[in-house]
């Protein structure tokens, strides 16, 4: 197995390809998520983000030698701390080769009525040759994960959170910023509402060291509906 500063020397100034779909999304298949990362891979990505035991396996398999984002997405009743939430799921991430293991460790209470970041510890103690990433919202999340002892802090969070509600439009390259001065954790990923090569290029300049990109390249469906409002809001002017 890698050690982490292998992994992270793997994927650090490089793009990670989030291959992940959802119903009634039709790519909502293994197989299906298998092509996306073929297709990441023939482009350039050096990794992958998967969700579930069932979609991680199928592209680990194929790409034992490319990291693996490994996450959970489990919800119980209408809390909204969901992201890998419980020990079991890590232990099945894990099971599976996932060199990366990202939660949700938000300064939020989780269904079991401990906050979010709380598993970090718990990861680092009983997985020490896995690299822990916390996916955060706020400067002040960062600060308890990289506090806690996370290995990558990410802002894949910004924008989903009640505190972080204002800045739901873009990436949020401002935390990015803001991160890096405070000097909070040597790896810092930029995720989410990454739409357009200039975006990629921005969260490098601000410091990132790796960015992931989801739906702007695998979620045909989304890259559909963006076009059809613009030439809607077009015809409506």
């Amino acid at each position: 197995m890698k050690t982490k500063k292998e992994v992270l020397d793997q994927i650090r100034d490089h793009v990670i390809v989030s291959c992940q779909a959802n119903d009634p999304n039709p790519f909502a298949t293994p197989e299906l998520l298998l092509k996306m990362a073929d297709a990441a891979v023939m482009g350039g990505a050096v990794g992958f983000r998967a969700n579930t035991p069932e979609n991680v396996k199928i592209i680990k398999e194929a790409y034992p030698d490319y990291p693996m984002i490994g996450i959970w997405k489990i919800q119980t009743g209408d809390n909204e701390v969901y992201i890998t939430p419980t020990m079991e799921a890590v232990d099945e991430l894990v099971a599976l080769g996932c060199e990366i293991i990202a939660m949700d460790c938000t300064n939020r209470i989780n269904a079991y009525g401990h906050y979010a970041w709380e598993l970090i510890k718990q990861v680092k103690e009983k997985y020490p040759q896995v690299v822990v990433m916390a996916d955060i919202a706020t400067i002040e999340d960062a600060r308890i994960a990289a506090r806690e002892g996370a290995d990558i802090l990410a802002t894949t969070l910004s924008g989903y959170t009640a505190d972080s509600k204002d800045r739901a439009g873009t990436a949020d390259f401002q935390l990015v910023k803001d991160m890096k001065a405070e000097k909070l954790c040597d790896f810092i990923l930029t995720e989410g509402r990454i739409w357009t090569r200039e975006d990629a290029v921005k969260a490098f300049e601000c410091g990132a060291d790796c960015v992931v990109i989801g739906t702007a390249v695998t979620n045909p469906w989304k890259i559909t509906e963006r076009f059809v409002k613009a030439v809607d809001q077009h015809f409506e002017r």
